[in-house]
């Protein structure tokens, strides 16, 4: 038990302290000096009983005033967690451990430290915090000197490990690490935290003023203050912090020569300062750098960048600038932008993100020139962004194009808790070029609007509108907005309702009605659907039986001048003939020019037997289809030269005509594995044969049904499962046959598969008879005579006894190469009917290599002239105009290759071997730092959507430069066209 300080200690003036930690529960004055143990009593010097982990020394005054009981008591939580102690700096003399008294808790000092407490209310609540490593001695100093001399910036080599590989960090070659320091995961309002301090040595004033000198550390919850000297005032709560101010909240450093700082309010005034935002890698520096009592941070005389210490592409200089950590922005005042240290650009104000927040503004321009006959010319593109509100926002973007004149795009996007949606459009006045510009002297627009609205948890509606002004507008000007189709457009709104809940009948309804636009030159107008009604279910009905139904109705409508005719001549300019395409309305009115509405039911019954290694399942599927037309004549269909009538069909036949039908299947398969293994590589292997028998019997008189939109589907190895040769219920295919396939996998442990590869065929009992043409379907006694040779393969396809063999390849050779193949191979011809292998190595995020080759068998088809005439028309060999091959081959190489983590190259190159031109040639660069980025490409294309005789070269190069921290690109042509590279992802770790 020890005495009390005498009189004397208590007197006025001043008293010299060794290294002081003194703590306070707010809302005490900070000034920690309150009363500098005044009347404080000197601990035990050693304690003779050990303490354990979860004890700790509880001190509390005797009765009579005079002295302290310690005892043991168990730990109790303290509000910050204890940190690491600090080694034992060598130039201080050892002394035994001395427990320091606080909130009811011990903590062991280093005994180097002289140890004393505050004086303070009888009510305030009192805590201790051990040293921080970076707060005693000299790595205090060491800490502040860091702080000053790089901003906490660190080399690649010297930031933990899992930073080191990060693409932000090797594309910096380093980055800013905010040291641990105690009270940095603390969350809430520091005021409302424990205030804690220490110092090297201590004098005070009974009145309440204070200076602490050497290794000042001032805490409190989140933020801590580091200085050489401290002068303090418990009265008014301001403190002084003079020298090597070093100012730390999360993810904010300041440093300057000096600190007022109100330790209430948490207000700072730091001069000659610099500063750092760390997870923004954000920094700068300013005559003054104010911090609001919010939180603000107002500098003035200030510069900002994003670029890393030691190296400044880009600043922002001006007079004012006002950072909110906040609302994650910043604006600046009076300010001028300068590149390596030349100004470029001036403005009264600016505003700019401090993170990843949306700020309105000026976001970067786009560059282009296209040299083509028929380009833009010079290509400028400033987007200017509207952050409406939380939920909304607006992108409006002026284009200027020097061969076209002036454009304005808009974009308006929309989210609520219930619905989504854009709402965008553009219009440009009447440009001047005349040459191969089908609509030089018009106004040109476009809109389009999607919305998305859940009206309960399972009814929701969607609206998908897109127009234009003509046909042309997408070839022209292309569009930066969310265009769900640009051929056709779609005009659209659906509803759909999703009942059944969890229970074992799950089924969907949907309603709507679709317009649609088309946008080419030389193909027939779609159909419109009026009404558009679907219901569809899947139901469980237990014991491995189940119920697949679906039933839709539509109401078919088109503009009877739907038929393309011909290219025609519509305007002459100097040494150029220009030409649109003519539609009109078929010359006969048979099943290809009908309208009407259609019913049409499917149902399927099926049982599944499963095990482990095996399933089967058989199963009856019943379709039905029905319709009422309109716009037919059976005087104007023929077979044979003569009428359908004389074959004994109706006007009614035509009208109103029918088609049922049922298919039969037996799907089963096996499931095999074992252990296998290549070199040190442990997998498991699957062999997983599979059959599946289908019958459907032919159905007569199908040649009656409309064609709205149904088509033959094209073949793979997924299409050996399925039971219809067509899609859309216009048709029911016959067949009579056996599909066998067999697939094996490789898999790791963890399940990812290593390699994968599948082979089958489908092998016919008897020829198909039905054609989705109607002219090669059982009426037509002509049907193998004088056919095209579109016409004779599909004749030779359902004659054939077996369908392609057809394999799937997937090889996953490492985690970042993959290889792939498709093969499809007719044994009836004895050639490759279509076939692709390509190959994709993606080493690290951003960086990607594709390399493919594809190959289609297709019909020979004649060359055009400009006019879309046939030029062989005027060359007649045995009957028929003069063919060239119309296969398809070609080879695709594409890269954004890394060369350093600055310095990225972009390319592409497709070449079409059937045709001998080149389709795409680009070549580029990226470079990319920690504050700015440089995109350059060069392309010369053909645009693969255009005829392939009359398509012209465009040439045009494209230039992007990205200041980060001050804005980001949204409508970028190298992004489109990097986004068009299979694999490539943005830059990201």
């Amino acid at each position: 038990m020890m005495e009390s300080p005498t009189e004397a200690d208590g007197k006025a003036g001043f008293k010299p302290m060794a290294k002081n930690i003194f703590i306070l529960r707010n809302k005490l004055p900070l000034v920690i000096t309150t009363g500098l143990l005044a009347s404080l009593p000197v601990l035990p010097a050693a304690a003779n009983t050990e303490l354990t982990q979860d004890t700790q020394w509880l001190c509390q005054q005797n009765t009579a005033g005079n002295g302290w009981q310690c005892n043991i008591a168990p730990r109790k939580a303290g509000p910050i967690p204890f940190a690491k102690r600090a080694p034992v700096t060598p130039a201080l003399k050892k002394a035994p451990d001395i427990p320091v008294v606080v909130e009811g808790q011990t903590s062991r000092a280093d005994s180097a430290l002289a140890v004393t407490a505050l004086t303070a209310p009888a009510n305030a609540e009192v805590s201790a915090l051990p040293v921080s490593p970076t707060a005693a001695g000299s790595e205090q100093s060491t800490s502040v000197a860091s702080a000053f001399a790089t901003l906490d910036w660190r080399p690649l080599n010297q930031l933990p490990a899992a930073r080191q590989t990060t693409r932000s960090a090797l594309m910096c070659e380093g980055g800013y690490v905010e040291p641990y320091r105690p009270g940095i995961d603390f969350k809430g309002d520091p005021s409302d935290a424990p205030i804690f301090a220490e110092a090297d040595e201590s004098t005070y004033l009974e009145t309440g003023q204070g200076t602490l000198t050497g290794n000042v550390v001032v805490r409190q919850g989140y933020r801590q203050i580091e200085s050489d000297v401290a002068n303090m005032d418990r009265n008014t709560s301001e403190s002084n912090f003079i020298g090597n101010v070093v100012i730390r909240e999360p993810n904010i450093l300041m440093v300057g020569d000096r600190a007022d700082v109100n330790m209430d309010s948490g207000r700072a005034e730091v001069t000659n300062a610099k500063y750092v935002f760390h997870d923004a890698g954000s920094r700068g520096k300013a005559q003054s750098i104010t911090r609001r009592e919010s939180g603000i941070i107002d500098l003035d005389k200030a510069t900002y960048t994003t670029c890393k210490p030691g190296s400044c592409v880009w600043k922002l200089d001006a007079g004012k600038v006002e950072l909110n950590p906040t609302s994650g922005f910043g604006t600046a005042t009076n300010a001028t932008l300068d590149l390596w240290n030349l100004p470029v650009f001036y403005t009264p104000w600016i505003s700019f993100p401090l993170d990843d927040r949306r700020k309105s503004g000026l976001l970067f321009p786009s560059f282009a020139w296209d040299s083509g006959t028929d380009g833009n010319g010079f290509d400028y593109t400033q987007p200017i962004y509207w952050n409406i509100a939380p939920n909304m926002d607006a992108t409006i973007t002026p284009r200027v194009m020097t061969n076209r004149g002036a454009l304005v795009e808009s974009e308006f996007r929309y989210l609520t808790p219930s619905a989504k949606g854009e709402l965008g459009g553009a219009y440009t006045t009447a440009d001047q070029v005349e040459d191969k510009n089908l609509n030089y002297d018009q106004n040109r627009w476009m809109v389009n609007l999607l919305h998305e609205q859940n009206l309960t948890s399972n009814w929701s509606y969607r609206v998908n509108y897109t127009d234009t002004s003509d046909r042309e507008y997408f070839d022209d000007f292309g569009t930066a907005l969310n265009v769900d189709s640009i051929s056709p457009l779609k005009k659209e709104i659906y509803t759909t309702y999703e009942g059944g809940g969890q229970s074992s009948n799950q089924w969907k309804v949907s309603l709507g009605t679709q317009q649609l636009e088309n946008m080419t030159q030389d193909a027939d107008d779609p159909y419109n659907k009026d009404i558009d009604f679907d219901l569809t279910g899947a139901w469980d009905i237990g014991s491995g039986f189940g119920f697949d139904y679906a039933v839709g109705y539509t109401d078919f409508q088109r503009d009877k001048d739907w038929k393309y005719q011909k290219q025609q001549l519509v305007t002459t300019v100097p040494g150029e003939d220009v030409y649109r395409g003519l539609w009109g309305e078929p010359t006969s009115k048979n099943t290809t020019h009908a309208i009407g509405q259609r019913l049409n039911t499917d149902s399927t019954v099926k049982y599944r037997f499963q095990n482990i290694y095996s399933f089967v399942e058989p199963g009856v599927q019943l379709r039905t289809v029905n319709y009422d037309l309109d716009r037919v004549d059976a005087n104007s269909i023929y077979v044979d030269q003569k009428p359908f009538k004389d074959f004994g069909y109706s006007d009614s036949d035509l009208q109103k005509p029918s088609t049922a039908g049922a298919t039969y299947y037996l799907d089963s398969g096996l499931f095999f594995d074992r252990p296998a293994s290549f070199g040190n590589m442990k997998f498991t292997q699957t062999l997983e044969p599979r059959a599946k028998y289908v019958y459907t019997p032919h159905i007569k008189d199908q040649d009656l049904n409309p064609n709205f939109d149904s088509s033959e589907s094209s073949f793979s190895y997924s299409s050996l499962w399925r039971n219809d040769r067509f899609s859309g219920p216009d048709r029911i295919g016959d067949t009579n046959q056996l599909a066998l396939g067999i697939t094996s996998r490789f898999l790791e442990d963890n399940g990812y598969e290593r390699f994968k590869f599948g082979i089958g065929q489908i092998f016919y009992f008897q020829d198909r008879k039905l054609f989705i043409d109607a002219t090669l379907n059982d009426n037509n006694k002509n049907n193998d005579t004088n056919l095209t040779e579109t016409n004779q393969r599909k004749v030779d396809a359902n004659k054939a006894s077996t369908s392609p063999l057809a394999t799937q390849l997937v090889w996953n050779i490492r985690r970042d190469l993959r290889l792939t193949q498709d093969w499809m191979y007719n044994t009836n011809a004895g050639h490759n009917s279509e076939y692709a292998i390509g190959m994709q190595y993606l080493p690290k995020a951003g960086s990607v290599f594709n390399a493919r080759y594809r190959y289609r068998d297709q019909v020979d088809r004649t060359v055009k002239e400009s006019s879309g005439a046939n030029k062989g028309n005027n060359k007649i060999v045995n009957g028929k105009p003069v063919y060239t091959s119309g296969n398809l081959e070609e080879v695709d190489f594409s890269a954004v290759w890394p060369l350093t983590p600055q310095w990225s190259v972009l390319g592409r190159y497709t070449h079409d071997l059937t045709n001998k031109r080149n389709m795409e040639r680009s070549f580029g660069f990226e470079q990319e730092s920690c504050c700015y980025m440089i995109r350059v490409m060069y392309r010369n294309w053909i645009d693969p959507t255009k005829d392939i005789d009359t398509a012209e070269t465009d040439k045009g190069i494209f230039f992007e430069f990205v200041l980060k921290g001050l804005g980001n690109i949204t409508s970028s042509r190298v992004g489109a066209f990097l986004n068009e590279i299979t694999g490539y992802s943005s830059r990201k770790d």
